[in-house]
């Protein structure tokens, strides 16, 4: 997939304005009032992280995430996928400010439920090189912040709490669902990263 230049996307993006590409990153860097939707609402998340680097997008899209006005927030859950997707391997990562504030391992122990739900504590402990206790504190936390979930099995005679990550989507009941026209010029797939 090609990605326009910067001269022609701030055009698309921001009309007649000649925004100099350090100036957008800057102002997008702290979240600006009207940088920041804009750039959300137009541009795929491929055009996003090729001009504000997937370093720093990693890093900093929860915080950015959380300044997006209202009626702009429709428009992040691709740019939440593909965060998820780089910084996790998998869809399942929910972009929260305290993300990169968690201490490391309890981090790791979320993105491995993310990237393979429905491992018990023990697995999860194991593919982390994790004592067990150690892991059970971890799922414990996030438990009781409502960033994983647990669902009591038995499976050969024994108990096993199985873990999935709260972000992963339902499904609406077949009544609920609606559909609607797709939009065809914005390109919505978050396999659409490049690197930068």
């Amino acid at each position: 997939m090609s990605v326009d230049s910067w001269e022609t996307l701030s055009k698309k993006v921001y009309w007649d304005r000649d925004v100099p590409l350090e100036r957008w990153r800057e102002r997008i860097s702290v979240g600006h009032r009207s940088y920041l939707p804009d750039a959300v609402s137009t541009m795929t998340p491929a055009e996003f992280v090729r001009f504000y680097g997937i370093s720093k997008f990693k890093r900093d899209w929860p915080a950015l995430r959380a300044k997006l006005p209202k009626e702009t927030v429709r428009y992040a859950a691709i740019f939440d996928l593909a965060w998820s997707q780089a910084v996790g391997g998998s869809w399942n990562l929910r972009p929260t400010e305290d993300f990169f504030s968690m201490p490391e391992r309890r981090r790791d122990f979320l993105t491995q439920v993310a990237c393979a739900p429905g491992m018990s504590i023990y697995e999860v402990a194991k593919s982390l090189g994790l004592q067990y206790r150690r892991a059970h504190d971890h799922a414990a936390s996030l438990l009781r912040d409502g960033k994983i979930r647990a669902v009591e099995t038995i499976e050969r005679g024994h108990r096993k709490m199985k873990l999935f990550p709260t972000y992963a989507p339902r499904e609406a009941p077949l009544e609920e669902r609606t559909t609607s026209p797709v939009d065809s010029s914005r390109k919505d797939s978050p396999d659409l990263i490049v690197a930068a």
